[in-house]
């Protein structure tokens, strides 16, 4: 049996995005629609991803969105993104955003979510990525919940699978 080659340990540099909200980004409620906000955090991740494992990466799930305060027109939309966890091919970035008012800067956290991304190659086949270091107690952690939410998708696919037959 052929032995699989050491995967390359490779930084995981975080990425940012700045957005302001426009008439245009708002529900009935005067706030930012919630899919507009996925749609932000969608793209910080997966470039993010991206810059990492230098391919273009495909989503595959989003988990675990929490809003917990909305924002509002003229606010700029701040998102951050980070890998936490690696699988084979497949890996999580966990996502942050924050609201600024431009007048006071004042800065109010806004939700958090994990997305689950595939590595591919030129014809959309999944390739091996590479791993991220966990020196830090900090990246232990987030390996450990990321690690529990790669879990659940697995499970939840399975669910389905068996539904469907």
């Amino acid at each position: 049996m052929q032995q699989e080659p050491e995967r390359e340990i490779r930084m995981a540099e975080p990425l940012s995005m700045y957005e302001l909200v426009f008439p245009s980004d708002l529900n009935t409620h005067g706030t930012m629609f919630g899919g507009k906000v996925i749609a932000l955090m969608d793209k910080c991740a997966g470039m993010c991803v991206g810059r990492w494992c230098h391919r273009t990466p495909v989503t595959a799930s989003i988990d675990a969105i929490q809003f917990s305060t909305p924002i509002r027109q003229g606010q700029m939309v701040e998102v951050h993104a980070r890998v936490v966890y690696v699988g084979h091919t497949s890996c999580l970035a966990k996502t942050e955003v924050y609201a600024n008012e431009m007048q006071s800067g004042d800065r109010c956290f806004c939700c958090e979510g994990y997305f689950t991304f595939v590595g591919v190659d030129s014809n959309g086949r999944p390739v091996p990525l590479p791993m991220i270091p966990l020196d830090t107690a900090k990246a232990q952690e987030d390996w450990a919940i990321g690690e529990r939410i790669k879990q659940q998708m697995l499970e939840r696919r399975a669910h389905l699978k068996a539904k469907s037959v």
